[in-house]
């Protein structure tokens, strides 16, 4: 990864009756992430275990197109999937020089400037 590359990573931890649903969700986000100007890469993948661990990790040229997506509608319904599972997921940022949480988020869709 590039200095100016940015990657979001979404994990879930969920159990096996759920995976389906979730991944199936995810597909349809990831098909049309892979099509946004600035994304250099989308996948999703599960690991079996006790319960099923699948992660969903957006890679992105800049911090400002990443920053565009988080404004976007497409974002939106990203975060309401997160909010819908049984079990919150973990969601990390990783930026040029640091690492953040869901907090950078929520300070980039509160921001009035858009870029």
């Amino acid at each position: 990864m590039g200095s100016a590359s940015v990657r979001m990573t979404v994990r879930w931890r969920v159990p096996q009756g759920q995976v389906r649903s979730i991944t199936s969700a995810l597909e349809t986000v990831m098909m049309r992430t892979r099509a946004e100007p600035g994304c250099t890469e989308c996948s999703v993948w599960t690991r079996m275990g006790a319960l099923v661990e699948i992660d969903y990790v957006e890679n992105w040229s800049t911090e400002i197109d990443l920053q565009r997506q988080i404004r976007s509608d497409r974002f939106a319904n990203l975060a309401e999937l997160m909010e819908r599972a049984t079990e919150r997921p973990a969601i990390e940022f990783v930026l040029p020089g640091k690492t953040r949480g869901l907090d950078y988020a929520e300070d980039v869709r509160r921001s009035d400037s858009a870029p």
